[in-house]
């Protein structure tokens, strides 16, 4: 039996032989490649190659179709061999290497000579267009793209908190050995460093007064700055000269200048950097037959804004809004704003705050009492490393390292204990989940709501053993309460699983006990408490909803359940499970509705 490599290399074979064999059906005999040649496509893995001679409307070009040993499960490649300077012309990379498809785009692979054949189609079209001047707008449309193939110098890695827009304003710089961080202010700086990089003395973080220059128009590619003479320029067109002129007075070690426009996909963010001329052998180009004190200012104006090459860098932009939605998530400034408290940072908790955060809410309150345990980490957000660490706090910091510009607070208490207090910090919270699966505390938080003058709405959640079902409920009216579904002992009128003996499972320890199942089983339920917990953000939901999550028949009935009789009479037609139903919360089964 031939092995898995043989089979592929067949295949590869098979594949190019239908294109040659095709190729000389139709009379077409394009020249193949030599190594020579396609060791110019070395980035691309270019194993087999031919050119051919295309009309185009200004004459003759050469275009070569090139693939890999892994074609056609990767797709072919048109090179461009009779080509302009690069950047002349979009979609042309530093190789002739044609940018033909998006990244998402597929092509058959049981027809490569049809895939090969819509490709060259793709190359006309765009040599065509390009020769006409009819790609130049292509430039403005995909900036960041064109500015990260023009980037040169110091290598940097460039995080930006800042919002991407007008007007032209002084911002704040500060880097470290790994990193530049540009922030709108020394507060959001400092706030968002105490959260990423703890550990960072104070004193550390002295940031540097840099420029944003708010561009009227995306710059084409030989607008690109490429002299300190030219950074200056541009920054004037924006209005912004006099910023950087105020900035270079102190002659810091680099003068970051950040160029910013809108294009038709978004804004866009850019950067540079002056630096300053380097001392050689204690000569100091700047103050060159000056005392350095007496420099006149239109002599280091000239000298700092010179000929010499600024860096150009590409920016990752990490603001808020980027972050949650790459700025198009119509739910984030709602969420920004949003302050949720969870109560219970165990394995349903844990990824429930996580996923809010990622979400973008803008303030967690974690509360959980407990450490961690080594039992609790296969379904845990939190590791090994997090043993012995009470969960509050180290689910905090986990989600602040993640997200540095999230505030999280936590509280390492009961739930009773600081509904007790004369500053309950639940009090401040737009929202509350409780994922305790503890009646007591939870029936203390049932009375503590109903007499709140403003109803803060709770989303309450919990599974069933083995996560056979999940539920989550809304409560965030007065006329609704979270008792109208339980018994005296907190036990749920409606449960969706009955089992034929006790699912807990013991330790060899005091009390301790468990109901088995995994983080895959988990995950719909703590998703759908998530779903739930930003539908009553955005008013999607209405108080009293009752959503019951039911796992996979098959995997019900085989860890011993069967479908109680309420879950029967509410959703004969969810039998199969998989799904989410949706009635009122209460005892009141005439009214269930699925």
């Amino acid at each position: 039996m031939p092995d898995a490599n043989d089979r592929l290399v067949e295949r590869f074979e098979t594949a190019v032989a239908a294109i040659e064999v095709r190729w000389e059906e139709l009379g077409q005999r394009p020249q193949k490649l030599d190594q020579k040649a396609l060791a110019s496509y070395r980035r691309h893995a270019a194993v087999r190659g031919w050119r051919f001679n295309a009309e185009f409307p200004d004459g003759i070009r050469r275009l070569d179709v090139i693939v890999s040993n892994s074609f056609p499960s990767s797709p072919a490649r048109v090179a461009l061999v009779d080509r302009p300077p690069f950047m002349t012309w979009p979609h042309v990379e530093k190789d002739g290497v044609l940018c033909l498809l998006p990244d998402y785009a597929t092509l058959s692979v049981d027809a490569p000579y049809d895939g090969v054949i819509s490709l060259l189609d793709e190359a006309f079209a765009l040599v065509g267009a390009s020769i006409r001047g009819e790609k130049d707008d292509d430039f403005r449309m995909e900036f960041l793209t064109y500015w990260d193939h023009a980037k040169r110098g110091t290598a940097r890695t460039i995080l930006s908190l800042i919002e991407p827009s007008a007007p032209s304003r002084c911002i704040l710089v500060w880097t470290d050995k790994r990193r530049t961080i540009i922030a709108e202010d020394e507060d959001q700086l400092r706030a968002w460093l105490r959260n990423f990089a703890p550990k960072t003395f104070a004193s550390a973080i002295k940031p540097m007064v840099g420029v944003l220059a708010w561009l009227d128009e995306v710059p084409m590619p030989a607008q690109y700055p490429r002299s300190a003479k030219a950074v200056y320029g541009l920054a004037d067109q924006a209005g912004a000269a006099g910023l950087i002129d105020a900035g270079a007075r102190a002659v810091p070690a680099n003068i970051f200048v950040l160029f910013g426009a809108n294009t038709s996909n978004g804004p866009a963010l850019a950067a540079t950097a002056v630096n300053r001329p380097k001392v050689v052998r204690n000569r100091d180009p700047l103050t060159a037959g000056f005392r350095p004190s007496f420099v006149p200012e239109d002599v280091l104006h000239t000298r700092l804004f010179g000929g010499a090459p600024p860096d150009r860098n590409s920016i990752e932009r990490i603001d808020p809004a980027w972050i949650h939605g790459r700025g198009h998530d119509t739910r984030f400034r709602k969420l920004r704003d949003s302050t949720v408290a969870v109560l219970g940072c165990g394995s349903v908790g844990a990824p429930v705050a996580s996923t809010l955060a990622r979400a973008g809410v803008g303030k967690l309150v974690l509360v959980d009492e407990q450490t961690l345990k080594g039992g609790n980490v296969g379904r845990h957000t939190l590791g090994v490393g997090a043993i012995g660490e009470f969960k509050a706090m180290a689910l905090a910091r986990q989600i602040r390292e993640t997200l540095p510009h999230i505030d999280v607070t936590c509280h390492v208490s009961t739930v009773q204990e600081l509904l007790l207090r004369d500053d309950n910090p639940l009090g401040e919270a737009d929202l509350i989940v409780s994922v305790l699966g503890n009646w007591p505390a939870e029936s203390l938080l049932d009375e503590w709501q109903a007499t709140q003058k403003d109803i803060i709405p709770i989303v309450y959640g919990w599974t069933e053993p083995h996560a056979a079902a999940g539920h989550a409920i809304v409560i965030s009216s007065g006329q609704d309460r979270l008792r109208s579904g339980l018994d005296a002992y907190g036990t749920p009128d409606v449960v969706a699983v009955r089992w034929t003996e006790d699912t807990r499972r013991y330790e060899p320890a005091c009390g301790a006990a468990f109901d088995p199942y995994g983080p895959v089983e988990l995950g719909f339920v703590a998703s759908m408490i998530s779903q739930a917990t930003l539908d009553v953000i955005q008013g999607d939901i209405s108080s009293g909803t009752h959503r019951i999550w039911l796992a996979r028949r098959r995997l019900v009935e085989a860890a011993g359940g069967l479908w109680s009789d309420e879950i029967r009479a509410i959703a004969p037609q969810a039998l199969e499970g998989a799904t989410i139903i949706e009635r009122k919360w209460g005892r009141d089964t005439r009214t269930l509705a699925a």
